[in-house]
């Protein structure tokens, strides 16, 4: 049976329609995974060890994980024009990743470097190579105490359901961007990820991660996009990243001489 018809687009969806298209996106080349390396835990729950992307990094999200268009307000739609157009025009905003500073648990994890996951009863932990970013979740907050006030990461509250990780973050110190283009997500928006690690038996195990994105202000309704990360025990030392050398800026000035976005 063929899927329903998608519903027509909003006047908000068509002006990013009408955008250049994103830039096209691979992947590093990585050493392949042999049978001499160790293997994930069998445990669905034990997340812990090295993962790397094995998708394209997305540079701007166009879809959701059903193939519609993302349901942007007309804010929405016009800050996502705005920061393309700035691009095309060689005048990129500056963005926490060109500030050399946490760009967000979702736009961190897309990037395209190895990150390490750590876990204990209370607690998990994704460590990125890149920015040396972490991000830490809190199962039990009164053992696994949440941050004081707002996060660069936001405050990440998980629980278990079967032997999927569900994580509501929230309480960011800044508006993220979501991807390069800079979709967007305001400090009082939510990211709901449900995470679990799928093993089709080949000795491939992947994580599958979808998030919810849920932001009234840019937003209609809340909607998902869908990544993978592979099992990559052979990537366990992370390379040294010196994030104003490889934004581009030596001097150590982290704006990379990039320019200030108008406001909202």
């Amino acid at each position: 049976m063929a899927p329903p018809p998608l519903p027509p687009l909003t006047e908000a969806q068509k002006i990013l329609t009408a955008l250049p298209p994103p830039m096209k996106a691979g992947l590093f080349p990585q050493p392949p995974v042999t049978a001499d390396d160790p293997v994930s835990p069998a445990d669905p729950r034990d997340f812990q060890g090295i993962w790397y992307h094995d998708q394209p990094l997305e540079v701007r999200i166009q879809k959701d994980m059903y193939g519609a268009e993302p349901p942007v307000t007309m804010t929405g739609a016009n800050v996502i024009a705005r920061r393309v157009r700035s691009a095309e025009a060689g005048k990129p905003f500056i963005n926490a990743s060109a500030k050399c500073l946490p760009p967000g648990p979702q736009w961190q994890r897309d990037l395209n470097f190895p990150f390490q996951i750590v876990q204990g009863k209370a607690w998990v932990a994704f460590i990125f190579e890149e920015y040396h970013g972490r991000w830490n979740i809190s199962l039990d907050p009164k053992i696994s105490p949440l941050p004081d006030g707002t996060d660069f990461m936001g405050r990440s509250i998980g629980h278990w359901e079967g032997d999927t990780l569900v994580v509501e973050s929230t309480g960011f110190k800044q508006a993220l961007w979501l991807d390069v283009d800079g979709t967007p997500l305001s400090p009082n928006g939510r990211l709901v990820q449900r995470i679990r690690k799928v093993n089709l038996g080949d000795g491939k195990p992947f994580l599958e991660i979808i998030t919810t994105i849920e932001d009234p202000q840019y937003y209609t309704h809340p909607w998902n996009i869908v990544r993978r990360f592979a099992w990559h025990p052979n990537l366990p030392v992370f390379k040294e990243y010196n994030c104003e050398e490889q934004v581009g800026d030596p001097s150590g000035v982290t704006d990379a001489g990039l320019v200030v976005e108008t406001a909202d």
